[in-house]
């Protein structure tokens, strides 16, 4: 029986993915294609996609250490086209009462404020839902959102894959060691043709 999965689509948004971007992820734009395959296999096979995103106010904190960036309501804070589905549900980061849906398909988009998304308020309950899963990783930053992200389901005993081909890190020896890292916590390394092969 095939395992259930979930994409987990970790920042793909205009400020990281964009050269225009205000915190741009340089070469960012080179894994496009593999997302774009990745949220259209997605949506042909009827899986379940998260999406992460930064939703920072004016003032974050976080401005201190990075150029102010993702702030609600900008273009900078949107999904590119390539991760958007044509509607979609936002889970922002304040407790809320969250419905099972009918059916798991579709995009949510789970609001933060820190790397990791897992600290949404919200994602212990999201989790339960969504029931035994393997999630399969990918976006930016390797070093970062990724990195938080992904051990932090690990930490949750989840299962991960990590699309090694669709996700973009800010410095090359930071993004090896993440991986290694990753790679460590038993998070298993894939490649876009792996996660789209037929019968996957």
């Amino acid at each position: 029986m095939q395992e259930p999965v979930v994409f987990f689509d970790v920042d793909t948004q205009v400020d990281f993915m964009r050269p225009t971007g205000n915190l741009y992820v340089n070469g960012a734009e080179e894994i496009i294609p593999n997302l774009k395959t990745l949220i259209d296999f997605a949506r042909a096979h009827r899986i379940p996609v998260i999406s992460s995103a930064d939703a920072h106010p004016p003032d974050d904190p976080s401005f201190a250490e990075w150029p102010p960036h993702c702030v609600v309501g900008t273009p900078g804070q949107l999904r590119i086209p390539e991760t958007s589905f044509p509607s979609s549900i936002i889970i922002a980061n304040r407790r809320r009462r969250f419905h099972t849906p009918h059916e798991w398909v579709g995009q949510l988009i789970v609001e933060k404020q820190e790397y990791d998304a897992t600290t949404n308020v919200n994602f212990d309950t999201i989790l339960l839902s969504l029931g035994e899963r393997r999630f399969v990783v990918f976006g930016v930053a390797t070093e970062y959102c990724i990195r938080s992200t992904a051990l932090g389901l690990r930490k949750h005993r989840k299962k991960v894959d990590l699309v090694t081909d669709a996700i973009k890190e800010i410095r090359p020896e930071d993004g090896r060691k993440a991986i290694e890292e990753m790679a460590a916590a038993g998070v298993r390394l894939v490649k876009t043709s792996d996660v789209c092969a037929p019968g996957h």
